[in-house]
């Protein structure tokens, strides 16, 4: 345990170059969802709760792709508090989305904790996508009455809540990320040598 809490180095340790891009990628990408953000609530007002899995990925996915580049403990959480800057004062229920968000993104932090940052392959990112949106889902689950619905729709719940953070935040996260990095725009960060390698 004393060999996993060693991880998380404080942001004090951090290179400004690695708050600035964290910061970039929690403004930007917090802008662009404001539409799918509102979008969200006319969803799932038109097709219930199973409209939460359509777009529950998309919010975790700036918080991947500042883990992934940074490689810092506490990436994904630090651009997750970034990314409520921008949706508190600009949408009517900012804190409604921000707090369930800055929650995934420690559960996407977790499967890294789990080997001490030291993977940042394909699988930890599909299982660090996935820890977020289900951790997201288990903080709303009980304030929406989820455990009220017939078991296959909870089911359906759990399973796509898995599923689109794997893939919206997980995979996106890597594709996107890696198809910067071979630009040439990331090459003062280590995600450019897994680029290079197709990891």
């Amino acid at each position: 345990m004393l060999a996993l809490s060693t991880q998380w180095t404080g942001i004090r340790n951090w290179e400004t170059k690695e708050l600035l891009v964290v910061a970039a990628l929690g403004v930007v990408p917090g802008l662009a969802l404001l539409p799918v953000v509102f979008a969200g609530f006319t969803i799932r007002a038109a097709l219930g709760p199973l409209g939460t899995i359509l777009n529950a990925g998309l919010f975790y996915l700036p918080g991947l792709m500042a883990l992934y580049i940074v490689r810092k403990p506490g990436a994904s959480v630090l651009n997750g508090v970034f990314v409520g800057l921008v949706w508190i004062p600009l949408t009517p229920f900012g804190l409604a989305v921000t707090v369930p968000t800055i929650v995934a993104r420690i559960g996407s932090e977790i499967p890294f904790l789990l080997t001490r940052y030291r993977r940042y392959d394909r699988t930890m990112m599909v299982a660090s996508g996935a820890s977020a949106g289900l951790l997201a889902l288990g903080m709303i689950y009980i304030p929406s009455s989820f455990q009220t619905l017939a078991l296959p729709i909870q089911v359906t719940l759990v399973v796509g809540h898995g599923l689109s953070g794997a893939v919206l935040s997980g995979l996106l996260a890597k594709l996107l990320v890696d198809r910067l990095a071979a630009t040439g725009v990331l090459t003062a960060y280590p995600v450019v040598d897994d680029a290079e390698m197709g990891v």
